[in-house]
């Protein structure tokens, strides 16, 4: 009966019925996970290599979080946010590093002037007519800021040369706005005399799904996702609708192999769309997929396959491990990516320990000049220190 089952839930998922999860976790693994031990009790996946890119110093800014990957033009860049000691206060700023091999990265720059920007939950895209723009919030206040109210939007260019272009705003504040931080806003992206630039600008706007991975949809405005509004819940089982309020936090996008579009936020919510993020099915929190307030990261990897990579624990945001399949639907063989819980070293407002909030580089983030066959995942530890992490192909483990 036990086999009878299985076999019954996959038949489900792969004729696509509606009552079925859009993703599914097989194995053994979750159930042993212990997170009392190292690598939570779990197999380290053979052949991943760490890399600390940046490590906090008492003397410098001690919140490093916030992390997104690009490749551009034979690099990989990696872009963070950095505060003083404190999360999503003043002072902040957004800093970039580079490598060409993945280990040895220069020291960070800022990405925006600072005083400019605040973090978002993406920095780079990578437009259809070949330009790599850099993204972050409008910086309207010094006061502290949440994600609710991060709707502007500023953008320059990363240059072939690999050189920064001048600032502009993608997406104005809000009627009313009142900007209290004294620094001077930049003009509108459309006043650029470089009209590739202005429709790269025009095409990032016109892509839903890559300005849903801001938390709520609010750089979408109006145009973003309905199930924003809980009003618009409807034939949502309790276990989905009973955090509701923390629906769209956080996105990742990737395109299954039957074409349709899966998002995945915080607290294991997925959505799907099979017209590219015009529509969107019902909300749902597959009951195998097991996290929290991190983030998960889900991608098609260069050899076909696809992965997830995420903390598989209600709270704890430790161990990190990824889990792979064939279909962007079922997924098995958890190993553990970074399995080390180092203590705090700094203290700050809602530091969390454990290696979390990780991304890695999107199909709207590289123009395939990164040749380097592994997948690359980014993450913080601690919200302090920043790393990334190489994962061959194909993962073992299955």
């Amino acid at each position: 009966m036990r086999c009878l089952a299985i076999t019954t839930v996959l038949l489900l998922v792969t004729t696509t019925d509606a009552t079925a999860d859009p993703i599914l976790i097989e194995g053994s693994e979750q159930a042993r996970l212990d997170v009392s031990k190292i690598n939570g009790g779990l197999d380290p996946l053979p052949g991943v290599k760490n890399v600390e890119v940046f490590r906090t110093s008492p003397d410098d800014y001690t919140y490093n979080h916030h992390v997104d990957l690009a490749a551009w033009k034979g690099r990989l860049y990696l872009a963070w946010n950095q505060c003083q000691k404190d999360e999503d206060v003043w002072p902040s700023r957004e800093v970039y590093s580079t490598s060409g091999d993945g280990e040895k990265w220069n020291a960070p720059n800022e990405l925006f002037p600072q005083g400019l920007s605040t973090p978002i939950r993406m920095f780079f895209f990578r437009a259809p007519n070949g330009r790599m723009l850099a993204i972050a919030g409008l910086r309207w206040s010094f006061e502290p800021l949440v994600e609710r109210n991060k709707g502007p939007v500023i953008v320059r260019e990363i240059r072939a040369d690999h050189s920064l272009g001048e600032v502009f705003v993608l997406v104005p504040p809000k009627e009313g706005t009142k900007v209290t931080t004294g620094v001077a806003t930049p003009p509108p992206y459309r006043t650029c005399s470089d009209p590739g630039f202005v429709e790269g600008c025009d095409q990032l706007l016109a892509n839903r799904p890559f300005l849903e991975q801001q938390d709520y949809g609010t750089a979408l405005g109006e145009r973003r996702m309905k199930w924003h509004d809980v009003a618009n819940w409807a034939n949502v089982d309790e276990y989905t609708r009973g955090r509701a309020d923390f629906f769209g936090k956080g996105f990742s996008f990737f395109h299954r192999k039957d074409g349709a579009l899966v998002g995945i936020a915080k607290l294991g919510f997925v959505v799907t769309s099979t017209d590219d993020g015009e529509t969107w099915s019902t909300p749902a929190r597959p009951k195998s997929l097991v996290t929290g307030g991190a983030k998960v990261w889900g991608q098609r990897t260069s050899d076909g396959r696809y992965a997830l990579v995420y903390n598989p624990h209600p709270s704890e945001r430790f161990p990190l491990v990824v889990v792979h399949g064939d279909d962007g639907v079922t997924f098995s063989g958890m190993r553990v990516l970074f399995g080390d819980k180092p203590p705090l070293r700094h203290p700050g407002l809602n530091k969390v320990p454990g290696p979390q909030y990780v991304r890695g580089v999107s199909e709207w983030s590289s123009d395939g000049s990164w040749k380097d066959d592994g997948m690359w995942v980014a993450y913080s530890v601690n919200k302090e220190d920043v790393w990334v992490s190489r994962i061959p192909l194909p993962i073992a483990g299955r």
